[in-house]
């Protein structure tokens, strides 16, 4: 699954529990939707970590993942 589409996903689910909340939905579903979003939350974040569909080129020994930017001009010493 792409990132972009898990974080579709889950901003879907937290609005639609919001609106469960709003309108006052049953209690029982409200809650099994709120324990249910730790899950969802953490399901985005590992898509979205392992996604790999974009290519980035490798980095050399000594070059930094800044490309727009000089190893000087970022304070580091």
């Amino acid at each position: 699954m792409k990132a972009t589409v898990a974080v579709w996903i889950a901003t879907f689910y937290l609005v639609a529990f919001y609106t469960l909340l709003h309108f006052d939905a049953s209690p029982l579903l409200t809650g099994l939707v709120y324990l249910s979003v730790p899950l969802v939350i953490i399901c985005m974040v590992l898509i979205v970590l392992l996604d790999d569909t974009a290519k980035y080129p490798e980095l050399k020994d000594e070059e930094w993942g800044y490309a727009d930017k000089k190893k000087e001009d970022l304070w580091i010493v």
